[in-house]
């Protein structure tokens, strides 16, 4: 029996539990990830990590915490493909996925503004 409630406590968090994640692709002039978008990270509010962030990749976090919140907003920019200069964006929090207007979604579409997605991308991917 305790094996059964064990099972059904899993299955209960891996249906309530989905993190906001959001997943886009642009393009960019240079062989730098870190030159093309540090500036327009921390334009956004986005605190770029020195420490986990070189040429091919970027990590950035959202600065801001709403309302005592200890919600994170993650930024990850990488290679999708380096050749054609094009990388991918990917923006997740821990809010849960079916909950609309999060920080997660918020930032996803301040960072639409800033950093324009590559043609075959312009509709965002919402992934659970």
């Amino acid at each position: 029996m305790g094996m059964l409630c064990h099972s059904q406590a899993l299955i209960s968090l891996k249906f309530q539990d989905f993190m906001a994640y959001f997943q886009y692709f642009s393009q960019v002039q240079t062989d730098c990830l870190l030159s093309n978008f540090e500036s327009l990270l921390e334009q956004a509010g986005l605190r770029v990590s020195k420490e986990y962030s070189n040429q091919a990749q970027i990590f950035a976090e959202d600065k801001n915490r709403e309302q005592g919140c200890q919600i994170i907003v993650k930024v990850i920019i990488s290679w999708s493909d380096k050749a054609l200069r094009k990388c991918s964006i990917e923006i997740r929090s821990d809010e849960p996925y079916s909950k609309r207007n999060t920080r997660c979604e918020t930032i996803n579409k301040l960072l639409h503004s800033i950093i324009p997605p590559h043609e075959s991308s312009k509709n965002p991917k919402k992934h659970d």
